[in-house]
């Protein structure tokens, strides 16, 4: 009873007395730091004002060599030296910055963190900021300087309510005057709010005041206004500004002359716009100055008096009464006629009447017009008089009286062919041809007798349009005229129209659409014919291929021919053999047709059509082949078994008629594969030839059978069908994956301290080899003796009897930490031996990875706490060092353990005997 009260003592001092340092930190300790004003703050290690070195800060004894990270981007750190230059952080507020150093092997303390509070910075105060009265938005932070920047999570206050709206002040809002506005950054931390003022003047924007314009005719009297005062014309404006002129007239002497003489401008410089401006600056360079123009207009005065006018065109055909218009042209005379638009009245009198004004627009002298096609309505002769000139937009419209300004025009009548109508015969290219143009009712003959010029319009076959006039004469309504021979060469469809008749002495001229549609045929030409007979297989159809008869017309056509070599045949006709684009083609009777070389001569074409034709040809000629097909009579086709992945070989032997070469063959597969139309090119030696299936081909175990539809020559490209009626099956073994007992990943590492594939191996349930491998594809293999690690993941696959290995893997994470219960032993002995040196509980990392260990020495003082990343107890102290040193003495102490694994199961205590 006395030796536990005195153990129990001696814990509770030992946990007061000693202390222990433990291993070196690698990143030293976390710390804060709070800087309230920046601009003053200085660490006393020779960088400038608000410049931090962190590495400076840290606890403990950090090593050098590590990063820093800034963890609130808060801008302002160089990663690599740990130097923080606070001014380029924008806003007040707390930040983090993390030291790591993973420099050092075995060292787990490789992070810590540095906290700064960081007051707030308002700039500094500015007590002669200026805005302009005009100015609704002022932007505020430029009064603050910029070197550096204020924070800007602050607020702004100050001048009347409603005139700041954020970080911009309203200057037209709070009117001339002057205001005191604070921006003021908010407390954080121990750190208190601070403001700077800023002392802002709104200048008055400068007024040059409303001005008045004067404007006159260049004939009025000037002699009074020789001496006109500029500022009669401005109203509101501000005193103690300049006139400038600005065309200019000379008419200002200096910055204090306001007066001008009208009478001297107008003898100088004649009509035009004189414009005086007058400046006013402002009372400060901050506002703009103001401008106002004042303009003396002098306006020319128009007269229209020897000017010519013209009407075109002249004559007008009555039926074009609704087409054309008729323009009327002024071109000044001596009087040179201003550029402008004006409103011209005109008076039409004679064979038509009315009157009009409208707006003519002049440039260099000249202007037209177009007279109302409402007044133009009569045959005859009209005359046309400009009887008055305005000036619209004068505003004294500057006009003169117009005495004997006038012209003349006439409408005539246009021919009358409401009962004529024409025709064309057919006729073949290169004869002559007439078209005849008929009165339809010669009782009442509408086209007088008189010469006519025509226009007509001749469309071709292939839609070309050609216009073409001649002239005729009309005797009781009938009249005839040759076509030129030269556009008829094409043959062919043709439409002739007549669009226009035109009297030749009045030039009046009917539209009309009198038309007629003819043919003209083509003589077949194939001078240039050649014939292309492609070679052939036996049994196909043999094509003849006729081209390059690039004169012949388009159509159906009988072709004699004759055929020499292996067949013999004379005088034979294809009938309606169609030609497009000087080609067509036809088909031999399959009835002459035998294997063999044989050539065809092409003797006479015939138009179907038109039965136009010539024995002149080309003595176009070409030779041609029937190929015979592959013969594979009696070949036979062998596959077999395979394993899962393997590649199928096919054999074919036997095919002894089938001439040696390259064939391509077509093949489908079906049953537990299918695919279709696979080609491979084989090549066959004396009737025999072996091919692969690819792998990607055959991915399912089961039967497969092979049916090869098609053997294609490489050399004649004739195939043949022969094949297919031999199909041929094979089988693919695919053993598929192991099976593992329930459980069978999970051992205990005590149980088992070296466990191996062997281990995992005895756990499968299958029959066959069982391989092991590090990947679910390709990889390595373990052998049995290789040893398994906890959480490590093992692929199995299951090779049978046969030898196939399967196509997939088992997979397999193996758990080594499946144990009831830990070995924890009462005693260590840390005498630099070599023997039994730590407090190690083994296995507990595997079985209890999230495990904590305290131990207390007799007094209760905790010694030692540690995890899976910390160092094993070694007899030395890792918190606290009241007892002087870290070396702990000879004695029992006492253990906390906490397994903290997803049982909750309860934490074991015990004893410990550490014996030096």
């Amino acid at each position: 009873m006395r030796r536990c009260k005195f153990v129990l003592i001696m814990f509770i001092i030992s946990f007061f007395v000693y202390n222990y340092d433990g291993y070196a930190q690698c990143a030293g300790d976390n710390n804060s730091i709070t800087i309230c004003n920046k601009e003053t703050y200085n660490q006393g290690i020779g960088n400038p004002n608000g410049v931090v070195n962190l590495f400076l800060l840290l606890g403990g004894t950090p090593s050098p060599g590590g990063t820093w990270i800034n963890l609130n981007s808060s801008g302002g750190l160089n990663t690599t030296t740990g130097i923080l230059n606070t001014w380029q952080i924008n806003q007040s507020g707390n930040y983090n910055y993390q030291y790591v150093n993973n420099t050092i092997p075995g060292c787990t303390n490789n992070t810590a963190i540095i906290t700064l509070t960081l007051g707030g910075f308002p700039g500094v105060d500015n007590p002669s900021a200026v805005a302009c009265d005009n100015n609704t938005s002022v932007p505020l932070f430029s009064f603050l300087g910029s070197s550096p920047n204020p924070h800007f999570n602050g607020i702004w206050t100050g001048g009347p309510a409603g005139s700041i709206t954020g970080n911009f002040f309203n200057a037209e809002f709070a009117g001339v005057g002057t205001y005191t506005l604070t921006y003021t950054v908010p407390a954080i931390g121990s750190c208190p709010s601070r403001s700077a003022n800023v002392t802002l003047t709104v200048h008055p924007l400068p007024e040059s005041g409303v001005a008045s314009s004067l404007t006159f005719c260049e004939t009025d009297d000037f002699s009074t206004l020789t001496n006109v005062d500029l500022f009669n014309l401005l109203a509101g404006e501000d005193t103690g500004g300049f006139w400038t002129d600005n065309f200019p007239t000379g008419e200002i002497s200096g910055a204090g002359d306001s007066f001008i003489n009208i009478e001297n401008i107008v003898a100088n410089f004649g009509p035009g716009t004189y414009t005086f401006t007058y400046n006013v600056n402002p009372t400060h360079p901050i506002c703009t100055p103001a401008t106002s123009n004042v303009a003396i207009t002098i306006e020319p005065v128009v007269d229209l008096n020897g000017a010519t006018l013209t009407l075109s065109p002249t004559p007008i055909c009555f039926n074009d009464l609704s087409t054309t218009s008729l323009t009327g042209t002024i071109i000044q005379g001596a009087n040179s006629i201003p550029n402008g638009t004006y409103d011209i009245t005109y008076v039409l009198s004679g064979a038509n009447n009315g009157s009009e004004t409208v707006s003519v627009t002049f440039a260099g002298g000249t202007g037209s017009f177009t007279v109302n096609p409402v007044f133009v309505t009569t045959i005859g002769t009209t005359t046309v008089a400009i009887t008055n000139v305005i000036n619209s937009n004068s505003a004294t419209n500057c006009t003169r009286i117009i005495n004997n300004l006038n012209s003349s025009f006439t409408i005539a009548e246009n021919p009358d062919a409401t009962d004529t109508q024409i025709s064309v015969a057919n006729f073949c290219v290169g004869q002559n041809a007439q078209v005849n143009l008929t009165d339809i009712n010669n009782n009442s003959v509408e086209l007088s007798d008189d010469r006519y010029i025509i226009t007509y319009i001749l469309t071709d076959p292939n839609g070309q349009q050609t216009t073409q006039t001649t002239v005729i004469q009309v005797v009781n309504g009938n009249a005839l005229f040759s076509l030129i021979s030269s556009l008829t060469n094409i043959p062919g469809n043709y439409s002739i129209t007549i669009t226009n008749i035109q009297n030749e002495a009045t030039g009046c001229s009917t539209t009309t659409n009198l038309n007629s549609s003819f043919i003209v045929y083509p003589i077949p030409d194939v001078s240039n014919l050649t014939i292309s007979i492609d070679d052939t297989c036996s049994g196909d159809d043999v094509v003849v291929n006729l081209s390059n008869a690039t004169n012949l017309t388009d159509g159906l056509y009988d072709i004699e021919y004759s055929i020499s070599g292996a067949i013999s045949v004379s005088n034979l006709t294809a009938i309606n053999v169609s030609f497009t684009s000087g080609s067509g083609s036809f088909i031999l009777p399959n009835s002459i047709l035998v294997e063999g070389t044989s050539t065809l001569s092409i003797a006479n074409f015939v138009s179907v059509t038109t039965l136009c034709g010539t024995a002149t040809s080309s003595g176009a000629s070409d030779s041609f082949t029937i190929l015979p097909l592959p013969n594979t009579t009696g070949a036979t086709i062998n596959a077999n078994n395979i394993c899962i992945l393997d590649i199928e070989t096919i054999t074919i032997e036997n095919a002894s008629s089938l001439t040696n070469g390259d064939y391509t063959l077509s093949y489908d597969l079906t049953g537990a594969n299918n695919s279709n139309a696979n080609s491979i090119v084989v090549t066959f030696i004396n009737g025999s030839a072996q091919f692969d299936i690819p792998s990607t081909l055959l991915e399912n175990g089961g039967t497969t059978t092979i049916t090869i539809q098609t053997i294609t020559s490489n050399t004649t490209t004739c195939g043949s069908s022969d094949l297919a009626t031999n199909p041929v099956s094979f089988t693919i073994t695919d053993p598929g994956e192991p099976t593992l007992a329930a459980n069978g990943n999970q051992f205990c590492i005590q149980d088992l301290p070296n466990p191996t594939i062997a281990d995992l191996n005895a756990n499968i349930t299958s029959s066959g080899i069982i391989t092991w491998y590090d990947a679910p594809t390709g990889g390595n293999s373990y052998a049995l003796t290789d040893p398994i690690t906890n959480g490590t993941t093992y692929y199995a696959s299951l090779t049978d009897a046969q030898g196939c290995e399967g196509s997939s893997r088992l997979e397999v994470t193996v758990d080594l930490a499946n144990c009831p219960d830990l070995f924890i032993p009462d005693g260590f002995s840390p005498n630099n031996d070599g023997l039994n040196e730590t407090f190690y509980i083994k296995n507990i990392d595997i079985i209890y990875p999230n495990f904590e260990l305290e131990i207390f020495n007799r007094y209760g003082n905790l010694v030692y706490k540690g995890n899976i990343n910390t160092p094993d107890f070694d007899g030395k102290s890792t918190q606290s060092t009241i007892l002087g040193n870290d070396i702990l003495p000879t004695g029992v102490y006492y253990y906390v353990l906490y397994y903290n694994d997803a049982t909750n199961k309860k934490p074991t205590q015990g004893r410990l005997y550490l014996s030096r």
